[in-house]
Order: structure tokens, then C-alpha cells, then sequence
């Protein structure tokens, strides 16, 4: 019945325009519409973008940029068009093209004092007032900022550097974490009664002997309010400030206690991860990399290795943080939006969850947090969210330290050098880095 109904309702439509013409209508010619020029600009703006990252070759795979690329351009129908520089050539030519044009839209560059040579008011885009910002940490914001202004998108987690420990030898001698001097000496002798080398030190392996500096540096900074600012300006030596010269005189007094490994002239980081994931000795100056590592040289200790902040006098102990690379844009770009969109796809939760499944790293976010994580990276995440943290000496301080400044460490260690030599030759190889490197306040 329905068919039928249909079937006559189309009839009398057939019949009507016909009477329509029969009535002597003129039939006016069709004419097709004029595409507008609103039309055609709308046609012209679907055309995909293609905007440029740069980065050294290592961050390839660091980044997961192949994965993000293939995403996003999925998402936009934009393009990105990656440029890998070799590592080693990488911030020549990005300063180059700073200075003399070609700029790639985006790069991923460094943070804190490192990338304190992009200029960034001259050179970059400030972010400060993109959605994302809102979601980074209080550390987040501290290592993409400069003077109070977002510049970068942070492309990973914060490393740390304390004093790293098997847990297992803490429980089973009943010992709590040490805030304080005081509570470390005891540590150490407890320790040491019970047949455990209290702290590892690996000498053949000098860049060990370092990550004491990385450790001890946050306490000394929080200790010394603008501290770091005349230190930068060389208006105050290192072995000026009573907390480094203290620092090496807790170094004498750690071989003088008998409370560190006989071999310390000999010994490898490799004896070092073993001795300390094995329970031979208990703790060790290192970055929060050691976990995996040390459990990969003695399976045994997986599971066991944790990470404390750095004694100090008063107990506030803080970790040392160093931040991660990050995506900055150039103010050469002819394409800021669309490269702005690129970096809140990468704040976005799927880019960010990409990264913790991928990496074991700390979430520099308030809106996510990574699952994913070692012990000691859990261990560190902590100080994070709780803003106990300092940045690293090498991304705030100016002048890189030469192997001569870092020989202080092991002359106090070997008894070569009282305490005060040590502090003195530290500030002495400083300054004179910083009078060749020119610069200011340290011609002096």
C-alpha cells in the first residue's frame, strides 16, 4: 500500500510541473553558481602545512618523534619533516642558522644554563600563554623557563643525582634514610660494625668521583640564598663558601673513618655497581641511572637499589635535577601556529603516555604520572612533587669544571691535598675556564 502511495504522489508531481509549463511559462536558462573567492581560500587553506624539527641524531629514537610524526600528520593532514644532525655539529649549525636565517620551524634543544646561548628573547617563541603550560610541574616550569617566560616544551623526565643504596642492607641493619651530618656518620659506623663497606667510591673511573659535586651542589645552593647568581658573576671564589670547603673536609674524614672501600684508587664503576647491587657495600655518589644499570652487572640486586638526597646540616636535603632537552620554536618561522599545534599534540595525554611507556622516566606534568618507573626514579619523583630539588651545577653554573678543577676531589681522597688545597684548586681552575671563555667579572 505504501509503494502505491508513493507511486501516486510522484505521478501528481510529474503532472503539476508539466501544467506549469503548458500555462505559457518561459523556461529561463540554468546557470551554474560563481565559485567565490571565499570558496576558493577555503579550497587554498586545506593544502597541507610542512614545517621542520631539527635535532641531533641521537634523539631519534630518544624522542619517539617517527612515532609522534606519523600521528599527528594524521591528525592535521600537516607534514613534519624531521632533520637529524650529527650530534657533534648539531649546535653549530643551529646557532648558524640562528644568525644567518634558514631556522627550522622547531628544534629540540637544551635547558638551564646549556641553552642559555639560543637568546631566547631574540631568538624563540614564548609559549607562557599556551593551554599545556598550566600542566607542567613547579620543576617542569623551572627548567623551561627563562626569566619567567615558557619557552620549551619539556621532550622527558628530570635526572637526579644523590646518593644512590641498597635497601636491602639498610632493613636488614634496621638504618633510616640520613638528613642530617650527623645521622650519616652514625649510618657509617653502624655499617661499618657490621662488616658492610659504608661508601663506595671508583676512581679508575673518574667521572664517578664527580657525581659527589652533583650530589652535595643542591644543599650547598639552598644553604647560600643568590648564592649561585655571584658565583656566576665571580664576585665570590668556591672555597669562599664555608659549605665547599666543609664539603671536603667530609671527604678527608670519610677515608680517615675507614668508612669507604680500600681500593678506591683501583676500583672500576663496574666493581662499584657490583659491590653496591651485591650488599658488599651500601651507598655510592651516582645519578638515578643506576637501578638498571647495577642489577644488569649482578642480577641479584634487582629490586634493591634505592636513591636519598645528600645529607645536610639542617636536614633539608635536596636532590640535584637536571632537566630534560626540550621543543622550542624560532621566531623565523612562517608557521607558528602550526607548530604550536605540534607541541600541544606532544603535551597532549596520548603523546605523553607514549613516553612513559617507552621511557623509565619522571613525569614533569601535574596531570599525569609515570607507572613506569625504577626505584630510584620513584625514589626521585618524590623530591620532585615535594620541590625538593636544586638544579644541577652544569646546567646553572657557567663554566663547565675541567678534569684539573675535578682533580680536587681525588687529591682530598688520596690525602695529597688537605681540604683547604682542595677548595682552592677547585676555584682556582674555575676561574681561569671562565677568564679563557671571557667571561664577565672573571678577568679579575
Amino acid at each position: 500500500m505504501k509503494t502505491i502511495k508513493r507511486f501516486a504522489s510522484l505521478a501528481l508531481v510529474g503532472l503539476m510541473g508539466t501544467s506549469l509549463v503548458a500555462c505559457g511559462s518561459k523556461e529561463e536558462p540554468v546557470t551554474k553558481p560563481v565559485e567565490s573567492n571565499t570558496t576558493q581560500k577555503q579550497e587554498e587553506s586545506k593544502k597541507p602545512v610542512t614545517i621542520t624539527i631539527g635535532m641531533p641524531a641521537t634523539h631519534i629514537e630518544i624522542s619517539g618523534i617517527k612515532e609522534h610524526k606519523e600521528k599527528w600528520e594524521a591528525k592535521t593532514g600537516n607534514i613534519l619533516e624531521i632533520q637529524a644532525v650529527d650530534d657533534n655539529q648539531f649546535d653549530q649549525l643551529l646557532l648558524t642558522k640562528m644568525a644567518s636565517g634558514g631556522m627550522w620551524d622547531i628544534f629540540i634543544g637544551e635547558t638551564g644554563t646549556q641553552g642559555s646561548k639560543y637568546n631566547h628573547e631574540k631568538n624563540l617563541v614564548d609559549l607562557s600563554g599556551e593551554n599545556w603550560v598550566q600542566n607542567l610541574s613547579e620543576v617542569g616550569k623551572e627548567f623551561a623557563s627563562v626569566n619567567d617566560k615558557v619557552y620549551c616544551l619539556p621532550s622527558g623526565g628530570i635526572n637526579s643525582f644523590g646518593i644512590v643504596y641498597n635497601t636491602e642492607v639498610f632493613e636488614k641493619n634496621n638504618i633510616e634514610i640520613p638528613t642530617t651530618f650527623e645521622e650519616f656518620e652514625k649510618v657509617c659506623n653502624t655499617l661499618k660494625e657490621a662488616g658492610v663497606t659504608p661508601l663506595y667510591i671508583s676512581m679508575k673511573d673518574g667521572w664517578t668521583v664527580n657525581q659527589i659535586m652533583n650530589g652535595e651542589w643542591p644543599n650547598i645552593l639552598a644553604a647560600n640564598e643568590g648564592l649561585l647568581e655571584t658565583l656566576n658573576n665571580n664576585e665570590i671564589r668556591w672555597d669562599e663558601v664555608p659549605e665547599v670547603v666543609d664539603m671536603f673536609t667530609r671527604m678527608k674524614s670519610w677515608v680517615d673513618n675507614g668508612w669507604v672501600n680500600s681500593d678506591m684508587a683501583t676500583a672500576s664503576y663496574e666493581m662499584a655497581q657490583k659491590a653496591i647491587a651485591s650488599g658488599e657495600a651500601a651507598m655510592m655518589y651516582m645519578g638515578d641511572w643506576a637501578d638498571p644499570e647495577y642489577t644488569k652487572t649482578e642480577p641479584s640486586g634487582a629490586g634493591k637499589i634505592g636513591m636519598f638526597a645528600a645529607p645536610s646540616k639542617d636536614g633539608k636535603s635536596y636532590l640535584a635535577a637536571a632537566g630534560p632537552g626540550g621543543m622550542m620554536i624560532s621566531n623565523q618561522s612562517n608557521n607558528i601556529d602550526v607548530a604550536k599545534d605540534f607541541l600541544n599534540y606532544m603535551s597532549s595525554e596520548e603523546a605523553v603516555q607514549y613516553l612513559f611507556d617507552t621511557n623509565k622516566c619522571t613525569s614533569v606534568w601535574t596531570n599525569m604520572q609515570n607507572d613506569n618507573l625504577s626505584r630510584t626514579l620513584a625514589d626521585s619523583q618524590v623530591y620532585f612533587d615535594n620541590n625538593m630539588s636544586q638544579k644541577h651545577y652544569n646546567q646553572t653554573y657557567i663554566v663547565t669544571p675541567s678534569a684539573e678543577a675535578d682533580s680536587a676531589f681525588l687529591s682530598v681522597l688520596l690525602g695529597q691535598k688537605t681540604p683547604e688545597q682542595a677548595a682552592k684548586i677547585w676555584s682556582d681552575e674555575l676561574v681561569k675556564v671562565g677568564r679563557q671563555l671571557g667571561f664577565e667579572g672573571f678577568d679579575k
